[in-house]
């Protein structure tokens, strides 16, 4: 017993830690986008950080469940209610059989994560259960949540008290942010002066065409010094990549493992999640750091992630 998909909401896909390890056959690694929130949600119901979960974007589904269950809601501000009543996001819920889930109009950021604690009967191709919508694999056939569909959970959670606490909102201000982290990439200096101080000191729109693959983005067009032919050289989540439009695109989880357009830059790991949660028409800048710049905020944005852990243990321990 689990949960239905009443309404599937814009685009609902189960995504767990990624599909590690197979970038060498073409295989993208897929997993949340918003990473951050991806395991904060895991964590608040007491299951593994990479445990699979109901990514969310935008418009929410409707979800009816068909036995009692702890949830947790982490990301984007989406408004959720469980029998038409408000319900916080950042916390641990109780749900009981024949409760309908439903989410509202987003407030802040993108994309939402519901984690189960116990987790999803869902099976795995090449180790992960995450949804890869091109490679039809992973999740739920290898397709984005639809009306219809029946997800069973591997537990049933007896029923209980409304659990009193939530995490601090101070851990999902990145929601609001706009400045994003980069390092320089391998081709920097195959771009003009004036396009490096373009790239750093311009808005940049996020555009309808932006996708799980990558964020297409609209700006001050990018120019190379002289024309240059790249070979096909290995790419990552937060590439930024520059074709010939000189329009920048950044990839994002389900992007291929090679590309050959130049690259200009990389959006730092810390602050992948800030880009994740960016709508269309929305605008980020681009502020240059250093390697060593970029090891510390990943450090920071880990040791946040273990004291809010421990501090999740405890609250449970405590009831």
């Amino acid at each position: 017993m689990g949960f239905s998909v009443e309404r599937s909401g814009l685009l609902t896909t189960i995504q767990d830690g990624g599909r590690i390890g197979y970038r060498d056959i073409g295989m993208p690694v897929s997993g949340p986008m918003d990473e951050l929130a991806f395991r904060m949600a895991n964590l608040l119901v007491g299951n593994a950080e990479g445990e699979a979960a109901v990514e969310i974007t935008l418009q929410g589904p409707v979800l009816q469940f068909t036995s009692q269950a702890i949830i947790a809601i982490c990301g984007a501000d989406l408004n959720p209610s469980i029998n038409d009543e408000p319900v916080s996001s950042n916390k641990p819920l109780q749900v009981r059989r024949g409760d309908v889930l439903r989410f509202g109009v987003a407030e802040r950021g993108l994309r939402a994560y519901i984690s189960f604690k116990g987790g999803m009967q869902v099976s795995k191709q090449l180790g992960s259960s995450s949804t890869n919508t091109l490679a039809k694999i992973g999740g739920y056939a290898g397709r984005p949540l639809k009306a219809g569909d029946k997800i069973n959970l591997n537990t049933e959670e007896p029923g209980g008290s409304t659990i009193p606490w939530s995490l601090s909102p101070s851990l999902f201000s990145y929601l609001g942010k706009k400045e994003v982290r980069v390092i320089k990439s391998t081709q920097w200096d195959w771009f003009t002066e004036e396009t490096q101080i373009s790239f750093l000191s311009k808005e940049f729109m996020i555009t309808p065409e932006s996708d799980r693959m990558g964020y297409r983005l609209s700006g001050p067009p990018l120019r190379m010094k002289y024309s240059q032919e790249l070979l096909t050289e290995g790419i990552t989540k937060g590439t930024v990549q520059v074709p010939a439009s000189g329009q920048p695109i950044v990839l994002m989880a389900d992007s291929q493992p090679t590309g050959g357009y130049p690259k200009i830059s990389n959006i730092i790991t810390a602050d992948l999640p800030v880009i994740a949660q960016k709508k269309p028409h929305e605008t980020v800048t681009f502020k240059e750091v250093t390697l060593e710049d970029a090891y510390k905020a990943l450090r920071n944005a880990e040791n946040d992630i273990k004291l809010a852990a421990a501090a999740i243990r405890l609250k449970t321990q405590r009831g």
